[in-house]
């Protein structure tokens, strides 16, 4: 199978694609949105791994059936699915997409707003974090970044927004709103995950301080309204390992703020 990845990967993520854990092999396949040849990586990626794992059986069970040329087969049958299930999403209705502005909201009156966000150089890789906690004027109130070390990007999305709960903490906030950019995190702090998770230990420090004596929401955002945390935790690269407290925003993302603060937008497509 190895053969047959060389030649569908694409290019640009071939050498992050054979170098990673299972986990985060898994996890950033079928996360992405890249589009390879107008099909998700992530339908081409998971339909070649399942067909991968049924060669192998066949070939452990005895059944050598010969497929002509598989790295065809598993270009061209994502390409079918996909293209079928368009289709059949338009046939039954399916939320159609629009253009619209996406940036930053400040929060409502009593409330204080967290953005975190996490970033990997590899996944695992190089990994940091970073967030901002911003007043109804989205004045700065403070900010940190967190140089990690090596880590997987969720691992990266979660030391974030505990990091940032710490903080909020520590300045007595009695209402916060959380916004992170990952669905996948947003996930794990609303539903929770099982005890063999590998992510369960960091997933049961966030409950821990979210349930203690303060409101707290999780919100889902678009990584348009995301931007400074984003800043903050590049800006982590070039930092000292650790945890770094900021009570004034970094200069080099002073402009940043300036944007949120006024209200500036960038274009998404997004399902209504």
């Amino acid at each position: 199978m190895a053969g047959i990845w060389a030649k569908i990967v694409p290019i640009r993520k071939r050498q992050q694609f054979f170098t990673q854990s299972l986990l985060s092999w898994l996890f950033e396949n079928l996360q992405t949105d890249v589009m390879v040849a107008n099909v998700p990586w992530a339908t081409t990626f998971a339909m070649a791994v399942w067909w991968s794992w049924k060669w192998r059986c066949s070939n452990v069970f005895g059944e050598n059936r010969k497929c002509r040329d598989r790295v065809l087969f598993v270009t061209e049958l994502p390409a079918e699915v996909w293209k079928a299930n368009q289709a059949l999403s338009v046939r039954v209705g399916a939320s159609p997409r629009v253009h619209r502005l996406v940036g930053w909201k400040a929060p409502v009156a009593g409330w204080m707003r967290l953005n975190t966000d996490g970033a990997s150089r590899g996944n695992p890789g190089l990994a940091s974090a970073g967030g901002v906690i911003r007043d109804v004027l989205g004045k700065w109130i403070c900010g940190f970044s967190l140089n990690i070390g090596l880590c997987s990007a969720p691992l990266a999305e979660l030391w974030g927004v505990y990091y940032g709960l710490v903080m909020a903490w520590e300045k007595r906030i009695p209402q916060l709103e959380v916004e992170v950019d990952s669905e996948l995190v947003v996930g794990f702090l609303k539903k929770g995950v099982s005890n063999t998770h590998p992510l369960a230990f960091l997933v049961s420090l966030c409950h821990g301080f979210i349930s203690k004596d303060w409101s707290v929401h999780i919100v889902h955002v678009f990584r348009e309204a995301n931007r400074l945390a984003d800043g903050l935790a590049n800006h982590a690269f070039s930092l000292p390992l650790g945890f770094h407290w900021f009570e004034l925003v970094p200069p080099s993302l002073e402009s940043v703020l300036w944007e949120d603060e006024i209200g500036f937008t960038r274009p998404r497509d997004v399902c209504l």
